[in-house]
């Protein structure tokens, strides 16, 4: 009888929800120094903990996550200073979890929470999300300020860096079976 009851309760969650795990992903943010160049660094090593219903994109929700020590650029001297200013050993990794998954048009906007050197604010991100098969491809391109996330954007003598970081994130998950 126990047996039963387990299954009963476990099938519906075989047959109709998949949980997803990453194949390939990459995030890449965007900012400048005024009067010097740009930073640009990536990180592909990404955590993530999501899952999908009936086959429905929109039913997406979970967790992406990457440890802020991953996060590096082409200057090893400016990735210690970001980890600074991000108080890594404090607040290690940055998190957006995914709450809704809305169509819009041909694209979606994912209602989610970003949480950054402590402090959650909610986030609304446009995306492209495509499902083929097994698969499914989320690319998102937005923007966050530092200052909204309780820090203050480094400057040395005239050389300030720009309070708004662009985001390009790209993630190809597949379906566990």
């Amino acid at each position: 009888m126990f047996r039963r009851i387990v299954l009963l309760l476990v099938l519906p969650l075989v047959l109709f929800g998949a949980n997803l795990h990453l194949n390939n992903g990459l995030i890449q943010a965007h900012t400048k120094v005024f009067g010097d160049a740009s930073i640009d660094p990536s990180v592909k090593n990404i955590a993530v903990d999501l899952s999908m219903q009936d086959n429905s994109v929109d039913s997406l929700k979970g967790r992406i996550s990457f440890h802020i020590i991953d996060f590096k650029s082409s200057n090893s001297d400016r990735d210690e200073h970001m980890q600074e200013l991000f108080e890594m050993k404090k607040y290690s990794d940055i998190t957006l979890t995914i709450n809704k998954v809305i169509p819009k048009k041909e694209r979606y906007v994912i209602e989610g929470v970003l949480d950054m050197h402590g402090v959650q604010k909610p986030i609304d991100i446009n995306s492209s999300i495509v499902q083929n098969g097994e698969s499914v491809a989320i690319n998102a391109n937005f923007s966050v300020k530092v200052s909204d996330y309780g820090m203050e954007p480094p400057s040395l003598l005239f050389f300030t860096v720009r309070d708004r970081v662009d985001i390009n994130a790209s993630v190809i998950l597949t379906k566990e079976e």
